[in-house]
C-alpha cells in the first residue's frame, strides 16, 4: 500500500519539479530564439505544436487526472488487485481512443491547419502540415505519460509525473542545437517526439519500481464507465480554454510576422510564477477543500488562506514583470537572430499578460473549489460565455486600437478577470468569504508599491551595461533587493502568513 505523505512535502516535490521544468523550458526557449529567431518559421512550428499540445491538455492532463486519479486511489485503498484491474481496463479504452485520435489527426491535418491558421501563405501552410503530422504521435505518448503518472500519484509518488517535462525540454534543446543544420525547423519536431518517449520511459521505470505496469484488458465495468463520465466535464472545460487559445492563434496569423512567437515567448515568463506557485498551490488545496466541503468554516478557511497566499506572491510578481520585464526578456532571449524590435514587441505582450497574472492564478484555485463541491458544470459554462467576450475583445484591441499581439494578451487578461468575477459571485452564495479576502488583496497591492522604484532603477541600470556579467549581477541584485524590501514590509505590518512562514523556518 502507498505511504501517506504530508501535503507540505507533496507540494514541495511538485513545486520544485515544476520549477525545474520551467527553468529548462526557459533554456529551451533561449535556444530556440537564438537559433531560429522570431519569424514565420517559428510561427509555423508554434502553430503546429499547439495542436498536439492542445489535445494533450484536453485529454491527457487536466480532464484525465481529475477523473482517473481519485477513482484509482479509492480502488487502491480497498484492494491493490482491484485497482490493478481497474487501471488495466482503463488502459485498454485509453489506448484504443488515442490510436484513433492520432490516425484521424494525421488524415485531417490539412483541414485543421486551414482552420487555425488561415493567414498562412501556401508555402508556410505546407510546412505547418508537415510539422503537425510529424508531432501528432506525441499525443499518444504524453497521454500514456499522464495515465501512468495518475497511477504513480495514487501511490503518492509525485516526482516522476511532475519532473518528466524536464526531460522533454532537454530533448528539444539538444535537437535544436545538434540537428538544426541537417533538419532546420524539423529538428524541433524530432525533439518533441523524442521528449515524449523519454517522459514515457521515466514513468515506466518508477511504475516498475514502486507500483505495477498495467496491461490492457478489454472490457468496461461500472467503475470504468463512471470514471469516463467524470472526464466529460473536464474535457469541455479544458476544451473551452484551448478554443480561446486557438482563437488567439487565428487572429495572430493575420498580424505581422513574429506575432505568434511574441505571444509564446512572453507567455513563458507568465507561466513561471503561475506554474510554480498558483498551479502547485491549487493541486495541494484540492484535497483539503474536498475533505472540508461539508464544514463551511473549515472550507472558508482553506479557501481564503490559499487565495491570500496566492495574492501575497503573485501581486509583487506581477509588478516585477511589468516594471522589470524588459531586462528579463533581454537576458533570456536577446541573442542571435532575436532583434531589438523582437525585444520591445515581446515586452509589450508581457505587459498585457502580466496585468492578468493575478486573475489567472485565482482562476486555478476557484475552479478547484467548484470541483471540490462536485460542481463541474459551472466553470465550463462561465468559460464558454467569456470565450465570446474574449474573441470580441481581442479583435477590437488588435485591430480597432491597433495594439497587435499586445492586444491579444490584454484581451486574455480582461477575459480572465471576467471569469474570476463570475466564479466569485457564484461561490459566494455557498461560502461567504469575499469581504475579508478583498481587503487582504488590497493590502498586498499597497505593500508591493515599494518594489516599483527598485524595478525602475534596476531597469535603467541594466541597460547602461554592455557586459553580460554586469547585466546578470544587476538582475540578481534588483531581484534580491525587491524581495527583501517586500518581505520586510510584510513582517513590519504583522502579516500573519509571512510571520507563520518565518516561524516554520
Amino acid at each position: 500500500m502507498p505511504k501517506n505523505k504530508s501535503i507540505g512535502k507533496s507540494f514541495l516535490i511538485v513545486a520544485l519539479s515544476i520549477f525545474s521544468s520551467r527553468v529548462f523550458g526557459l533554456l529551451r526557449d533561449i535556444v530556440i530564439a537564438s537559433t531560429f529567431g522570431a519569424g514565420r518559421a517559428t510561427d509555423v512550428f508554434f502553430v503546429a505544436f499547439r495542436i498536439p499540445n492542445m489535445l494533450r491538455r484536453v485529454f491527457a492532463e487536466g480532464a484525465f487526472s481529475s477523473a482517473f486519479t481519485p477513482a484509482f486511489a479509492k480502488k487502491l485503498q480497498t484492494s491493490k488487485e482491484e485497482a490493478k484491474e481497474f487501471a488495466s481496463k482503463f488502459f485498454f479504452i485509453l489506448s484504443i481512443s488515442l490510436i484513433t485520435i492520432v490516425i484521424i489527426g494525421e488524415i485531417l491535418t490539412p483541414i485543421i491547419i486551414k482552420i487555425i491558421a488561415p493567414g498562412f501563405s501556401a508555402t508556410f501552410e505546407k510546412l505547418a502540415i508537415s510539422l503537425t503530422r510529424e508531432m501528432f504521435p506525441y499525443i499518444f505518448l504524453v497521454s500514456l505519460v499522464a495515465f501512468f503518472g495518475g497511477i504513480l500519484n495514487g501511490y503518492e509518488h509525485f516526482f516522476a509525473p511532475a519532473f518528466s517535462t524536464v526531460l522533454f525540454n532537454i530533448s528539444l534543446i539538444l535537437c535544436a542545437i545538434f540537428l538544426k543544420d541537417r533538419f532546420n525547423i524539423h529538428a524541433l519536431a524530432i525533439g518533441v517526439v523524442t521528449g515524449g518517449i523519454l517522459q514515457l520511459f521515466l514513468q515506466l521505470y518508477f511504475l516498475k519500481k514502486e507500483a505495477f505496469i498495467p496491461k490492457p484488458i478489454p472490457g468496461i465495468d461500472e467503475d470504468v464507465k463512471k470514471a469516463l463520465k467524470n472526464i466529460i466535464p473536464g474535457i469541455f472545460g479544458f476544451g473551452v480554454r484551448q478554443l480561446s487559445m486557438l482563437a488567439d492563434t487565428i487572429i495572430a496569423s493575420f498580424l505581422a510576422a513574429g506575432a505568434i512567437s511574441y505571444l509564446y515567448y512572453a507567455n513563458r515568463f507568465v507561466q513561471l510564477p503561475l506554474g510554480i506557485f498558483a498551479i502547485g498551490l491549487s493541486q495541494v488545496l484540492l484535497p483539503k477543500l474536498a475533505k472540508t466541503f461539508k464544514d463551511e468554516d473549515a472550507f472558508r478557511y482553506n479557501l481564503t488562506t490559499g487565495l491570500r497566499l496566492c495574492a501575497m506572491i503573485i501581486i509583487p510578481s506581477t509588478i516585477g514583470l511589468l516594471f522589470f520585464g524588459k531586462p528579463l526578456i533581454d537576458i533570456v532571449f536577446h541573442h542571435g537572430k532575436f532583434t531589438v524590435k523582437d525585444l520591445n514587441a515581446t515586452y509589450y505582450v508581457l505587459c498585457g499578460y502580466g496585468i492578468g497574472l493575478l486573475f489567472y492564478s485565482f482562476e486555478k484555485i476557484l475552479v478547484n473549489a467548484f470541483y471540490s463541491l462536485d460542481n463541474y458544470s459551472y466553470p465550463v459554462k462561465v468559460g464558454a460565455v467569456t470565450l465570446i467576450f474574449n474573441i470580441i475583445a481581442n479583435i477590437i484591441l488588435c485591430f480597432g486600437f491597433n495594439l497587435g499581439a499586445a492586444g491579444l494578451a490584454l484581451g486574455t487578461a480582461m477575459t480572465s478577470l471576467l471569469n474570476v468575477i463570475f466564479l466569485i459571485r457564484k461561490l459566494e452564495r455557498n461560502v461567504s468569504f469575499i469581504n475579508n479576502w478583498l481587503k487582504e488583496n488590497f493590502k498586498y497591492l499597497l505593500l508591493s508599491f515599494p518594489i516599483i522604484p527598485v524595478a525602475i532603477y534596476g531597469t535603467k541600470t541594466y541597460f547602461q551595461f554592455a557586459s553580460l556579467p554586469l547585466k546578470v549581477t544587476t538582475i540578481i541584485a534588483t531581484t534580491i533587493t525587491a524581495v527583501i524590501i517586500y518581505f520586510a514590509t510584510l513582517v513590519l505590518t504583522g502579516d500573519k502568513i509571512a510571520l507563520k512562514l518565518i516561524r516554520r523556518q
